[in-house]
């Protein structure tokens, strides 16, 4: 069930509505400000607005780098799932007993 929840993002609030538990949300907050705060305090961009693009930017190419590899990653254990199951099969017959060599 939707809730609300009480938020500040650079000193500016905001009430949302999420399913997630409140401390997963201010956790996801704090993170956002200071991805934020890193691009003020180390880029000339003193726009903020500028500064919340290129977070934004940052956290999406994060993501679907994650997103790809996390692909890969079932892709191989896929592979390794399907090469268990062929070694196993060759050691056992349709009944399920233990072949002899």
């Amino acid at each position: 069930m939707k809730k609300n929840i009480d938020i500040e993002i650079l000193g500016h609030k905001y009430t949302i509505k999420s399913n997630e538990e409140e401390d997963f949300v201010y956790n996801i907050v704090d993170y956002l400000n200071r991805k934020i705060e890193e691009v003020l305090r180390t880029t000339t961009t003193v726009d903020t607005l500028n500064a919340i693009v290129v977070v934004a930017l940052n956290i999406t190419s994060d993501f679907f780098r994650i997103k790809n590899e996390g692909g890969e990653l079932t892709q191989q254990i896929e592979n390794k799932s399907r090469h268990l199951i062929s070694l196993i099969d060759s050691y056992v017959d349709n009944e399920g007993n233990i072949l002899s060599n």
